[in-house]
């Protein structure tokens, strides 16, 4: 009933972004908006391979984007991967049609048939950003397991959604008055802060200088606890800057910063759907930790996805104590490991699997939080 093909010819498909884009159920991170700047910054050392599905009249109907990683283990992981952070990254379909399941088979179907193969052969997929509310995964892993395909699911963290009320009053309500009472503070502390101005991006010169403010800020906040930073890699900078003004040409970023005596203090990167605001980064000065300007920033998000219309707002992976103090409710965020169905791939699961375990028993022996596993197949 469907036709299954792997496509490494990206300038097709992305050539064509309104099929693509509307199989995305509307998430960014998943249009090619988002994933053809990705695979520019990050594509030269890996192989498209896009698991196309078509219907009897041709038409795509399902889009599983991959890319593969040539050197042993042959490697497939979904495109926006590595430190890009692409969350709910998923097999492109219509998950309320009838033939949902069918689609889904199909592609695992042609997994496992061309998995020796020269042209499309595989050992592992290692794909990340998955959530483990994704009904389409769900039954992907569940497809595969019928197949006898070993899918090892686990979770460090999660992804968090706060959802709007529907008064600006009953989202207040949620919280005790002690909080309330901050909470308007920080709404008001703009106009009662000398020098202080929130201002949002309305030009392509201040989204590049807002992003280049937000970076450096986020950079300094990380190097001062003696870490990296995400944007200590170029690529990932110019990926983000390349984001920005793609959504801002769309009318879909979402980027305000707090200016205090003509010097920015605080920033957030936003990309807003349909109904959602998706927040993708932020950084924020340490020497006006006394201002909060996060607090600032974060209050006045809300309010601005209230006064929108907006269903709530996406913080995206991470367990940073703001988010669940937010009110925000988590879903764990995934990592599936499938085995290839031939017995090399299965051999060295094997012994990935033997020290997965035993890190797991040295966890448990130091009292440290052990990795969650999740059986996706079982929550079909």
């Amino acid at each position: 009933m469907y036709r299954v093909e792997c496509s490494s010819s990206l300038n097709d498909l992305f050539g064509n972004p309104e099929s693509w884009n509307s199989l995305s159920d509307g998430i960014p991170f998943r249009q090619t908006c988002w994933l053809k700047p990705w695979w520019d910054q990050f594509g030269d050392a890996l192989e498209a391979y896009v698991v196309v599905a078509r219907d009897d009249q041709g038409q795509i109907c399902g889009i599983l984007p991959l890319c593969r990683q040539l050197a042993s283990p042959r490697t497939l992981r979904f495109m926006g991967d590595n430190n890009a952070c692409t969350d709910f990254a998923s097999i492109l379909l219509d998950s309320s049609a009838t033939a949902a399941q069918s689609i889904v088979d199909a592609m695992v179907q042609f997994l496992c048939l061309h998995a020796g193969s020269d042209s499309y052969g595989w050992d592992f997929l290692e794909l990340d950003g998955v959530s483990a509310a994704d009904p389409i995964m769900r039954s992907f892993s569940a497809s595969l397991a019928k197949a006898g395909v070993i899918v090892h699911a686990q979770s460090r963290m999660s992804t968090w959604f706060l959802k709007s009320a529907e008064s600006w009053e009953q989202q207040l309500s949620n919280h005790s008055k002690r909080t309330r009472k901050k909470t308007k503070g920080f709404l008001e502390a703009v106009d009662k802060t000398p020098g202080m101005q929130r201002v949002l991006a309305q030009s392509a010169e201040q989204v590049d200088e807002f992003i280049g403010a937000m970076i450096e800020l986020h950079q300094r906040r990380w190097n001062a606890v003696g870490e990296p930073g995400s944007y200590a890699d170029k690529r990932l900078r110019d990926f983000v800057i390349q984001i920005a003004h793609e959504m801002f040409q769309s009318d879909r970023l979402y980027l305000p910063v707090l200016w205090l005596d003509g010097r920015i203090i605080g920033g957030e990167l936003g990309i807003l759907s349909d109904d959602l605001l998706y927040i993708y980064s932020s950084g924020f000065d340490l020497d006006a930790s006394e201002l909060e300007p996060g607090r600032i920033l974060a209050v006045n998000t809300l309010k601005y996805v209230h006064d929108q219309g907006l269903r709530g707002i996406e913080y995206m992976r991470g367990d940073e104590p703001y988010k669940p103090r937010s009110g925000a409710e988590p879903t764990p965020l995934l990592q599936l490991r499938v085995v290839a169905p031939r017995w090399w791939a299965k051999v060295c699961h094997s012994a990935w699997s033997a020290q997965f375990e035993l890190k797991q028993w040295a966890r448990r022996r130091t009292g440290r939080e052990l990795v969650k596993v999740v059986d996706m197949a079982l929550t079909s």
